[in-house]
């Protein structure tokens, strides 16, 4: 299959339209004899004259006249494609999420997404707790998390919020309860579940604890909804979380009680700071319009 080398095009182009070796070289910002040395080798390679050149002018012979027609086309051709390419990247979408942030919410904002911007896609992945550093160097565009505005140096908006329940082992003197208050777990020790990596105490969980009156006692550290509870059923400490995640992981070891005046949880959308394409404040905009009709 023959083929046509688009540099030596570009530079046959530019001799064609300036008819004169020299301004076509400080067009391209080249020099002079590498260009008139590029026209030669196009010639050769398609075996036949493009130019009539003497020391005073250039002309265009009549396969340089057919070159310069479809040689423009082909360039044209040529940026669509790159422009194509690159528009086809700037349009995905990478959505990742914590935990149970986007379990209600995620399914219903990819549906009304996917209706409204048909031509974009999204990609989505689980992330482990205090992993923000894969959305601060832009690997993911969006996050649902639980973080608030200013926990982290992350853009922050809140979507909407849910109550708390502290799991319990089904073993616990508490696990028959209907409802506890705040104080009433001031002799558990807490599994927490870090906002940033090595956060083994965040200073939100703290300062909740002390307002409640409680001294703070931290069990184990960990980084998925799994490994809460696996630790809950085992013993290990109790655990405040969402509403959801007790519809989603009813276990028979595990009882999920109300706590009355535990504030509740958020969920909220997390990037980078700074600009974003118009692909991600499109998905932005639709999360927020989904998460308002779902709290109407």
């Amino acid at each position: 299959m023959e083929r046509l080398d688009l540099r030596r095009v570009e530079y046959f182009v530019a001799v064609a339209e300036e008819l004169h070796f020299g301004r076509a070289a400080e067009r391209l910002r080249i020099a002079q004899p590498s260009l008139s040395q590029q026209i030669r080798q196009l010639e050769a390679e398609l075996g036949v004259t493009l130019l009539e050149r003497n020391s005073r002018n250039v002309q265009l012979t009549d396969a340089g006249d057919a070159l310069l027609r479809e040689g423009r086309k082909t360039l044209s051709q040529a940026r669509q494609a790159i422009h194509a390419t690159r528009a086809a990247a700037a349009a995905r979408v990478t959505v990742g999420f914590y935990g149970s942030a986007a379990s209600a919410l995620l399914p219903e904002v990819l549906r009304a997404f996917g209706e409204r911007h048909p031509s974009l896609s999204v990609s989505v992945h689980e992330l482990l707790f205090g992993s923000i550093d894969v959305v601060l160097r832009g690997d993911i565009d969006v996050a649902f998390t639980r973080l608030r505005p200013g926990q982290t140096e992350l853009e922050v908006e809140v979507l909407g919020n849910e109550p708390r329940r502290v799991a319990l082992a089904s073993t616990h003197p508490l696990a028959a309860r209907d409802s506890l208050a705040f104080l009433e777990l001031r002799e558990e020790t807490f599994i927490v579940n870090p906002a940033v990596q090595g956060d083994e105490a965040p200073p939100r969980w703290l300062a909740e604890q002390r307002r409640h009156g409680l001294p703070g006692r931290i069990g184990d550290e960990t980084t998925s909804i799994p490994e809460i509870l696996t630790l809950v059923a085992a013993g290990r400490g109790v655990c405040l979380v969402p509403a959801t995640v007790a519809h989603q992981h009813p276990r028979t070891d595990i009882a999920y009680i109300p706590v009355r005046d535990a504030e509740p949880a958020v969920v909220s959308l997390a990037r980078r700071p700074g600009r974003v394409g118009s692909a991600v404040e499109a998905f932005i905009q639709t999360a927020c319009d989904v998460a308002a009709d779902l709290e109407a």
